[in-house]
């Protein structure tokens, strides 16, 4: 019983000792587990799968095709027969057994399937790029939401200075008073400075707790899980030049090479419509193999049959259906087309405002460290001055006021810094290149390790010719010459 209690009161220890020393996880490790366990990237997977299984299903049509069957019936009869006055009934029975093999073949059905193959791969594309898309967003949100966190986690720290601040003040004010050289009134404005501190100190934790529990939302964590974030390291230099980084997310952005497939596959639809309006020629042939048995004849002769056939159709009137099903496909690949133009002029918007945004945020941090350094000269000068009887209190709290101002504005712009140049690396393309070249599984997490891996759908590289800085051929939509 002794080692029973002994072994529970060690387990709960180890739980309470696992709940205040939560998990950390860097940036990397939680992109890393949004990439493995959010619903959303899963669901963009699993339609790439499926379109895949629909190039399959298209490219059937090409292939050969066999059939087993077997048959089988029995047959009951029954005369009634009346001769010389009398009546008499007979029943004879009969079984049929038939078992067959059938090969069969479309030799030619005037591009077809190869239009609707066509189609097929390209949507797979299409999804293949929606599916990094998915992969780069979310990456962003995490990363975003990550720096959140240490904003917050960051305004605490200032909060618990602050606080620190007053109370000293508070202190002496105190001692001023009791000495005779402060008035009760300046004890009362720094009890005030403190309480406000307090109610400050408690908003940042607050939002603190906040964001930590929006992060974890993002990565899927169970709500129980300990969780926690470590500090993170210098931001990536973005590049300094705006048409490198244009050029870089024409060539590499996601949704530009998903729009140019879109377009691909519109065309192929398109074409599919219009040999619909021309006459078709459809070249068939059928090889059958199957013998006939019956319980009466026994066994028989195995048959063989073969059949070829050359059909031509053309759609006289069908009360427009043709004609309604071409046109709809021309609209779509014109709104293709036009999403393709429209996708690449707000790619340049985001490129444009991501690196302006990451200028400005370096202009704002050396600007707000210069005046963290003046206020903090300022509120040191002033406390002195306060002492020496040159300064009231309420010149003192100015100062601290001002103080948590600068300081509060040097955080933003550390942690804007942050998000601007993880912002533009995602707005040309190189957000997730990144993050997979850490290839920084989640610690602690064996389950996990390699799952990322299995999610990453690889580009062959960037599939549009006549876009900047070249193209890979390998995945270039390639044009077919309308029949």
């Amino acid at each position: 019983m002794k080692r029973i209690i002994v072994f529970v009161l060690t387990l709960t220890a180890v739980g309470c000792i696992a709940a205040q020393n939560p998990q950390k996880y860097r940036l990397s490790e939680c992109v890393a587990l949004a990439w493995s366990q959010n619903p959303q990237l899963a669901i963009a997977e699993r339609s790439v799968r499926a379109a895949e299984q629909r190039v399959v299903s298209a490219r059937a049509g090409l292939m050969p095709q066999l059939n087993l069957t077997h048959q089988f019936r029995r047959y009951l009869s029954t005369r009634a027969n009346f001769q010389l006055g009398v009546f008499s009934v007979s029943q004879a029975a009969a079984d049929f057994r038939e078992a067959s093999l059938t090969w069969s073949q479309t030799l030619f059905d005037t591009f077809r399937t190869p239009l609707q193959v066509r189609s097929s791969q390209a949507q797979v594309r299409q999804l293949t790029y929606s599916l990094e898309r998915t992969k780069a967003d979310l990456a962003l949100q995490v990363t975003q939401q990550y720096f959140e966190v240490l904003r917050a986690r960051s305004l605490v720290r200032l909060n618990e200075r602050v606080l620190e601040r007053a109370k000293r003040l508070l202190e002496a004010t105190q001692a001023a008073y009791q000495a005779g050289t402060a008035a009760r009134l300046d004890v009362l404005r720094a009890q005030v400075s403190v309480k406000s501190a307090e109610v400050d100190l408690l908003a940042a934790q607050n939002q603190e707790r906040v964001a930590l529990l929006t992060l974890a939302n993002l990565l899927s964590l169970r709500p129980d899980e300990p969780f926690d974030v470590e500090e993170a390291s210098a931001p990536p230099i973005a590049p300094s030049d705006l048409e490198e980084c244009l050029a870089r997310a024409v060539r590499d952005r996601p949704e530009v090479k998903e729009a140019a497939w879109q377009k691909e596959g519109a065309t192929a639809v398109r074409r599919l419509a219009r040999l619909e309006t021309f006459p078709s020629l459809d070249v068939t042939g059928n090889y059958n193999l199957f013998p006939l048995t019956t319980r009466r004849s026994g066994p028989s002769k195995v048959r063989r049959e073969w059949s070829a056939g050359f059909i031509i159709s053309y759609p006289i009137f069908d009360g427009g259906r043709v004609r309604a099903q071409l046109k709809e496909a021309e609209l779509a690949e014109e709104q293709a087309d036009l999403q393709f133009t429209r996708t690449l002029d707000n790619i340049r918007l985001q490129v444009q405002q991501s690196f302006f945004t990451y200028q400005n945020a370096r202009q704002r941090l050396d600007g707000a460290t210069e005046t963290v350094k003046e206020a903090e000269e300022t509120a040191r000068l002033t406390e002195e001055a306060y002492r020496a009887g040159a300064a009231s209190i309420l010149d003192v709290l100015n100062a601290q006021v001002s103080l948590a101002q600068a300081e509060t504005q040097l955080v933003q712009a550390q942690h804007d810094l942050s998000r601007a140049a993880y912002q533009l690396l995602h707005s040309m393309g190189a957000l997730v290149p990144l993050f997979v070249s850490e290839q920084a599984p989640p610690v602690g997490s064996q389950d996990r390790k390699g799952v990322q891996q299995a999610i990453f759908v690889k580009g062959k590289g960037n599939p549009l010719i006549g876009l900047p800085n070249g193209t890979a051929p390998d995945d270039q939509p390639r044009r077919i010459a309308d029949p």
